[in-house]
């Protein structure tokens, strides 16, 4: 059949593609917007997981850090490590040998011992302090401190006006050492130890002169020396 007038139809053209030109499709912002979300995400992935990783590898520095610092804390209380300027109760410039002369044995009374708890057992100077004030000393501090060197009986510290107040103690307490100080009276420090037990029976003291003994400051000879 044919339309009114006899004519042939006309064919329909195709509908022009309005995002083409000469061929080639026009980018559109909806082009671009989906391109950009897409590199966006995959930004964010990446950025996200550096992150992660740099946090992660800055708390496992932290926690190395802080173990570390634990660790040569409990050395230094141990006695294990020794760091220059630390020693406790000991200035610039004071005395650092054991001294070498001979001492009387003077009144228990004499001078002023501080006690200081040197272990993680309570009490234990209040303890010690009883014990030597039932002696007749004159107790002065009691107190807790650093652990000192696991297994010592005690630490006697003193500057040089009360060397003959730790020579005295040590004639009542066995197994201590002397460690000097640059103190200017004549009050001696006594740091109990885990092997501190009782005091040498009071009828058995040596109270000849004698010298002090010193045998944290002496240098061990090697084993198999």
């Amino acid at each position: 059949m044919t339309e009114t007038g006899g004519q042939p139809p006309r064919p329909r053209r195709k509908p022009k593609d309005i995002l083409r030109l000469r061929g080639e499709r026009i980018i559109t912002e909806d082009d671009l917007d989906r391109t950009f979300l897409e590199e966006d995400g995959v930004e964010t992935e990446y950025g996200d997981r550096r992150r992660h990783i740099f946090h992660g590898t800055v708390l496992v520095f932290l926690v190395a850090l802080l173990v570390a610092a634990v660790l040569a804390a409990l050395a230094v209380m141990r006695g294990d490590l020794v760091i220059p300027g630390w020693e406790a109760r000991q200035t610039a410039g004071g005395p650092k040998g054991c001294p070498t002369g001979t001492y009387d044995y003077p009144d228990n009374g004499s001078f002023t011992l501080n006690i200081y708890n040197g272990t993680r057992l309570e009490g234990l100077a209040g303890q010690a302090a009883e014990v030597f004030k039932e002696r007749g000393y004159k107790i002065g501090k009691v107190e807790s401190v650093d652990l000192i060197r696991p297994g010592v009986v005690a630490v006697i510290v003193a500057g040089p006006a009360g060397e003959a107040g730790a020579f005295n103690l040590q004639r009542n307490l066995k197994g201590t050492s002397y460690k000097p100080d640059a103190r200017g009276d004549n009050s001696v420090d006594l740091l109990v130890g885990t092997g501190f037990r009782e005091l040498v029976p009071e009828e058995l003291v040596d109270q000849t002169p004698g010298s002090i003994s010193c045998p944290l400051l002496t240098p061990q000879p090697a084993a198999g020396g």
